[in-house]
């Protein structure tokens, strides 16, 4: 589970501009979904969340990628969740994504994306 620090220091390396919005979208994450666990990579700064390592060894639950322009929320199994406000974008066999430009964005947004977690969290336990 990285640090609020590590994070800072991460993305304070990569985009500056996106440390607030970073960090509260982490924040919504963990909110949510508490007990789910947690890694960055300090590369490019991509926190992935589940039970396993996203991607290489299984697909976990979601991820959080910055980006120059936007910080992005992917969820891996994001086809197969319920989005009444229209947030998900992209169009791969599996993966959407929400786009958050702002802090106010993310809690404008907030209710929307805390239900998308809950119901990626449940698809991820089962």
């Amino acid at each position: 589970m990285p640090s609020d620090d590590v994070l800072r220091e991460v993305i304070a390396r990569l985009h500056p501009q996106h440390e607030a919005l970073y960090l509260a979208a982490h924040a919504l994450v963990l909110g949510v979904v508490p007990e789910v666990r947690s890694e960055v990579d300090l590369v490019d700064g991509t926190v992935g969340y589940g039970a396993r390592q996203f991607g290489y060894g299984g697909w976990g639950m979601a991820a959080l990628s910055p980006h120059k322009g936007w910080v992005s929320l992917f969820l891996m199994q994001g086809v197969e969740l319920p989005d009444p406000e229209g947030l998900l974008e992209g169009s791969g066999k599996l993966l959407r994504h929400v786009k958050l430009r702002s802090v106010e964005a993310l809690e404008s947004r907030s209710q929307a994306i805390r239900v998308l977690l809950l119901a990626a969290s449940r698809l991820h336990a089962s």
